[in-house]
C-alpha cells in the first residue's frame, strides 16, 4: 500500500482540515465522478478536475493515496487516516486582486531585479535600484513552488478573464518546507500574500509580517 497523506484545503490564509469532494460530468459519456475541482468553466477560465476514488460526491475526505487514471494522470483514493507526516496534500482555492492575478510561489530570496532596467542582485534588495534611481522599481524575487502539482485549474473575472485571472491548484506539498501565495490588483485592505507551512500536524498561514514576529519572539517554534 502507498502512503496516505493528511489533506488540506487553503483559501485566502483560511485553512480547514480535508477536502470537499464534488460531482464532475464527463459530457460527452454522460458519466458522473466524485473529484476534486479547482478553477472554473468558461473563457479564459479552466476547470482542473482531480477524480477520487472511495468516496461520494459531498464526502469531505481528511486523507489519501495517490493513484493512477487509466491515462495515467493523477487520481486521489480516499483512505481514513494519514500514514505520514513527510508530506501532505494541500487544494489552494487561492483568489485574486480585483482586475489582478495571483502567483503561487516558494519562500521569498535574496534576488532581485529591476522592472526598468533589468539590474540584477543576489543580496538584500536596495531602496532603489543604483542605476535607475527613483525611476526604477525593485522586485523582490522568489524561490520556485515547492510542491508537487497534481491538477491546475484557472479563475477569473469578466468576459473572457480580461479583468484579472489566476491559477487555483491541489499540490503535494513537503513537510517544513514554506510556500507562498501572492496578489495582485485591489485587495482592499486584505494581505497581498500569504505564506503557508505544513509542519506535519497542520497547516500555518500567516502574513510576511506575522512570520517575522513568530521569528523573532517564539525562537522555541520550529520555524
Amino acid at each position: 500500500m502507498n502512503d496516505a497523506f493528511r489533506i488540506f484545503t487553503v483559501s485566502d490564509g483560511a485553512v480547514t482540515d480535508g477536502a470537499k469532494v464534488e460531482k464532475f460530468v464527463i459530457q460527452g459519456a454522460g458519466v458522473e465522478i466524485p473529484a476534486i475541482l479547482v478553477g472554473e468553466e468558461g473563457r479564459g477560465r479552466r476547470l482542473g478536475v482531480l477524480p477520487v476514488a472511495g468516496a461520494k460526491p459531498d464526502d469531505t475526505i481528511v486523507a489519501a493515496e495517490l493513484g493512477l487514471t487509466r491515462s495515467g494522470k493523477p487520481k486521489l483514493i480516499a483512505r481514513s487516516d494519514p500514514t505520514t507526516t513527510d508530506k501532505a496534500i494541500v487544494v489552494l482555492w487561492s483568489p485574486i486582486g480585483y482586475r489582478g492575478s495571483n502567483e503561487h510561489t516558494g519562500d521569498r530570496s535574496e534576488r532581485w531585479h529591476c522592472i526598468q532596467c533589468g539590474l540584477a542582485g543576489d543580496s538584500n534588495p536596495p531602496a532603489r535600484c543604483p542605476t535607475c534611481g527613483p525611476l526604477g522599481g525593485i522586485q523582490r524575487e522568489f524561490l520556485p513552488f515547492p510542491g508537487e502539482v497534481l491538477v491546475q485549474g484557472r479563475i477569473a473575472d469578466g468576459e473572457a478573464g480580461r479583468v484579472g485571472s489566476g491559477e487555483q491548484l491541489v499540490a503535494l506539498v513537503p513537510q517544513g518546507v514554506w510556500f507562498r501565495v501572492g496578489f495582485s490588483g485591489r485587495r482592499y485592505g486584505a494581505p497581498m500574500a500569504w505564506y503557508y507551512r505544513f509542519d506535519g500536524n497542520q497547516v500555518i498561514a500567516v502574513t510576511w509580517e506575522e512570520r517575522q514576529l513568530l521569528e523573532q519572539h517564539l525562537g522555541e517554534y520550529e520555524l
